[in-house]
């Protein structure tokens, strides 16, 4: 077997030290690493994180011009075509695309090249979909460590091939002795060979040593110890190379290598599903944010306005640094955390502004704008009074004075011509029926607020320990509940307190509206507490279905095997689903991420309150949505993504002149998913994908003056012609079109 050798120092852009202290390491451990490559002239060492070389770059040029004549020269590797290495269970699927994006771009323009490796060895499991995103981003290869930290089995390979839901495959390679931070001592070796199972198919293994977490890399005791194990008896063969190199050798085994299916989840760290609540709600929120901006700015530029670029990239520069691994997952310091959310609402705040422009007008009643790819229809309070509207997708639509009629509300019941939720005298739900199908959604109540213990360990805003529901609960019952109409909502409004905490929740229906919502704010003052919210429904299934990026995947919900009961907590996106052939129900949320589905029960993790490394972490005012939905026949037929995107962007209200639908989809299940103008300024690009996991084929049609159209990929390099007319999807295909527009 041969190993190569390549000196790393993995630097957290944040954790333990705040940002500002993550731009000093980097010129440290950039300088120290030109040392050692003027020391030894077979050192090869790599570094990743476009935005560390930017930093760089911009902070301190003289030295940047030394580390791009080393990697001109083949000594200095760049790795990782993402712009940093961010979380990959919570930014959206258009985030991670963003992240390959501004990440390939910065290496092509300053370095000369792409990566073809997608590097990310410490980030707490990958989604299902990300096959997909790296393949059309250009990264063929993935490499990461962290699978072998798995707490309850142990992950099978190290080499081996994967598969996304859409078929896409990219090679893995997972260096055997599992660390980025290698010793590279003889023992190194031992553990490198013994842990490797494919080392038979495949006699190619990655030696990633130096010190880590904090940068700096390899010191000169490490050199040295490479050097030594170049030729050593009885061991494999050691040679310093790229890992760009390693992987085109392993790519010749490719044929003989096992194929792994769907996300790669690791036992480990579902904490940070939940952990620092805040954060991730603004990040969803500047993910929406930027999403409309983008969509309104491209048509104005479509129709000759300006688009407004430098705002967008400062904002998505921003959003896609704070996604890095341990920020957005909330496992940093308070101060990373305190400085993070005001930059968060500045990004939000700055962005809103900009909307506000674009839905200025002269129209003579409010209007909205739908930005999202399904109708819509409701009530909006603008200018202090209620207003109905309807909207059809990509559309602006005038609002009509509310005539008065409203959902229904008893002092046990909300109703309206869809649904009817009961409540019972311990204060949850005992009822949820659809009225055009009959069928009661309820099993053994719905929307039990729980306070879990959630004990201390090491890993504390990391992990989550296994056996909490073998520990004592306190079930929250409403010292206080009030019912009334607000406009044409039907509120019951319950009152809740533990300890010092405090919580209200508006359980809320509306004329027309489909899913039953719980409005809720909690002045949270725990410690090693978890709140969750749990729904016992009716009927049940063996599997529970659950938005990622772009797309869905499904998780068992037995506890059968190992593998199933080490699933105990599962990151979802807006919506969870069970059913079965009749019809099931839907959970729906507007910021959070951890769930669990296991013995007949959902239950969505709303707030823990870890103390290391924030002893803050958490305690203070959250607010936060969630809403059941009921449907009938399965998921992949119901309109759940459609109701979750509404329950998460409202409709743009404003005085824009009503405008007809700009795009229409004619194809089933596939949505119209980002509109924003190309890098180079050439062009819109139209980002669609189908969402039901079946193959599609149909058209889109626009009002704009279009005068051609590509297909790219996520680099926005055309990869041939289009036909609007004729537009073909696999499984949960994404495809990304380049449209030209007459904009004289």
């Amino acid at each position: 077997m041969r190993v190569t050798a390549i000196g790393h120092g993995h630097l957290d852009l944040a954790w333990l030290w705040p940002l500002r202290e993550t731009h000093r390491k980097a010129r440290r451990t950039f300088t120290h690493q030109l040392g050692n490559l003027a020391a030894d002239p077979d050192y090869v060492y790599g570094s990743s994180q476009p935005q560390q070389w930017a930093w760089l770059a911009s902070e301190h040029p003289d030295l940047f011009a030394q580390v791009r004549e080393a990697a001109a020269s083949g000594r200095l590797e760049p790795q990782g075509g993402l712009w940093v290495e961010p979380d990959m269970n919570l930014p959206s699927g258009e985030s991670i695309v963003r992240q390959a994006l501004y990440g390939q771009r910065w290496f092509e323009q300053h370095v000369g090249r792409l990566m073809e490796t997608c590097w990310l060895p410490d980030v707490f499991g990958y989604n299902a979909n990300l096959p997909q995103l790296l393949a059309k981003a250009g990264m063929s290869n993935f490499l990461t460590i962290k699978l072998s930290w798995n707490e309850h089995n142990d992950f099978p390979h190290r080499s081996f091939v994967w598969e996304g839901i859409d078929g896409s495959q990219v090679l893995v390679h997972m260096p055997p002795e599992g660390t980025y931070n290698s010793s590279a001592t003889p023992l190194s070796l031992v553990d490198l060979t013994t842990k490797y199972p494919e080392r038979d198919a495949a006699p190619e293994a990655l030696l990633v040593f130096g010190t880590g977490d904090g940068g700096g890399g390899p010191g000169r005791t490490h050199l040295e110890l490479v050097r030594r194990l170049g030729s050593l008896e009885g061991f494999p063969r050691v040679a310093y190379g790229t890992s760009a190199d390693f992987f085109t050798r392993l790519a010749t085994h490719r044929d003989a290598l096992p194929v792994w299916r769907g996300e790669l989840y690791l036992e480990k760290h579902q904490g940070t599903f939940t952990t620092q609540a805040a954060t991730k709600r603004w990040n969803r929120r500047v993910e929406e944010r930027l999403h409309d901006l983008e969509h309104l700015a491209a048509l104005a530029w479509a129709a000759g306005g300006d688009y407004p670029r430098a705002a967008l990239d400062a904002a998505w520069r921003d959003l896609l640094l704070f996604q890095f691994h341990d920020i957005l997952p909330g496992s940093s310091i308070t101060r990373v955390h305190d400085e993070a959310e005001p930059r968060y609402a500045e990004i939000h705040d700055a962005l809103t502004a900009l909307i506000d422009e674009h839905l200025a007008g002269a129209a003579e009643s409010p209007t909205v704008t739908n930005t999202l790819p399904t109708p819509r229809a409701g009530f909006v309070r603008a200018e202090d009074r209620w207003w109905a509207y309807a909207v059809a997708p990509f559309a602006t639509a005038s609002c009509t004075p509310w005539r008065g009629e409203s959902a229904r509300v008893t002092a046990d019941t909300l109703s309206n011509e869809h649904l009817r939720a009961t409540w019972g005298p311990g204060g949850e739900p005992t009822s949820l029926v659809d009225l055009a199908t009959g069928i009661e959604h309820a099993g053994e109540g719905l929307n039990r607020l729980v306070v879990h213990r959630d004990p201390w360990s090491y890993f504390d805003a990391w992990d989550i320990n296994a056996d909490y529901l073998d520990r004592p609960t306190d079930v929250l019952r409403p010292t206080r509940v009030e019912t009334f109409l607000d406009g044409p909502r039907a509120v019951r409004r319950s009152h809740y307190r533990h300890g010092r905490t405090t919580l209200t929740q508006d359980a809320v229906l509306t004329p027309g509206q489909r899913f039953l919502s719980f409005e809720t704010t909690v002045d949270w003052h725990e410690r090693h507490r978890m709140l969750r919210a749990e729904f016992r429904p009716a009927p049940w299934a063996d599997e529970v279905a659950c938005e990622i990026q772009y797309g869905h995947h499904r998780r068992s919900t037995r506890n059968d095997t190992s593998v199933e009961r080490a699933q105990y907590e599962v990151c979802a996106h807006r919506w969870v689903d069970v059913s079965d052939a009749a019809g099931g129900l839907s959970l729906l949320n507007d910021s959070k991420y951890g769930h669990r589905a296991k013995d007949g029960v959902l239950s969505l993790n709303l707030l823990r309150a870890p103390i290391y490394p924030d002893p803050s972490a958490d305690q203070g005012r959250h607010r936060f949505t969630y809403a059941l939905f009921p449907h009938a026949g399965p998921v992949e037929d119901a309109d759940t993504p459609a109701h979750a995107a509404h329950l998460n962007q409202p409709v743009l209200v404003g005085r824009a002149a009503p405008r007809e639908p700009v795009f229409t989809v004619d194809a089933p299940g596939v949505q119209l998913a980002a509109v924003k103008v190309a890098e180079d300024g050439d062009a819109l690009i139209l980002r669609l994908h189908e969402a039901r996991g079946r193959a599609a084929t149909g058209r889109l049609t626009s009002t704009l003056p279009i005068v051609g159209v590509d297909e790219a990929d996520l680099l926005e390099r055309v990869t041939g012609p289009a036909d609007l007319d004729d537009l073909r999807f696999g499984p949960f295909e994404l495809k990304t079109l380049r449209v030209s527009v007459n904009r004289s």
